[in-house]
């Protein structure tokens, strides 16, 4: 299977989240 990378903007709208909620997570260890 075949990794792709995505920016913060895709992710945070694929998950429906701010960028600032990716941000956050990422610095708690919520997002790996």
């Amino acid at each position: 299977m075949e990794r792709r990378l995505v920016k913060i903007g895709e992710a945070a709208a694929m998950l429906g989240v701010a960028i600032s909620t990716l941000r956050k997570w990422e610095e708690t260890g919520e997002l790996v």
